[in-house]
């Protein structure tokens, strides 16, 4: 695998990932699609498909590479619209992903806060 391949996958996990938390929490998301990449998912992680993973680094990124893969071809499956809104919602910094996880800061602020 080349730098340059390693480098693009690097680059997509996080928008990949936080447009996924964002379609999956989006109730006009169709329930289908979701369904069909957490068998995707479940799959691809399943310990009894059992990729080659001789070389540690490469094995875990070839799992990395299949899931980007299983994402992207599933987006086919989304209304463009939802994916276009979310791309630029997670642009803005107004997405459900950071709506959450300002929420999860701010929670564990105030349990610092209490506790100590």
């Amino acid at each position: 695998m080349s730098l340059a391949v390693l480098l693009k996958l690097v680059q997509a996990v996080p928008r990949y990932g936080r447009l996924v938390y964002c379609l999956y929490r989006d109730p006009r998301t169709p329930r289908t699609w979701k369904v069909g990449l957490g068998l995707s998912v479940a799959a691809i992680l399943s310990p009894f498909i059992n990729v080659p993973e001789i070389v540690p680094v490469l094995g875990e990124m070839e799992t990395v590479a299949l899931l980007i893969v299983a994402v992207s071809a599933s987006t086919r499956f989304v209304p463009e619209y939802l994916i276009t809104e979310h791309e630029a919602a997670i642009v803005a910094g107004t997405s459900y992903f950071h709506q959450d996880m300002h929420k999860a800061v701010q929670q564990a602020m105030e349990k610092r806060h209490r506790a100590g």
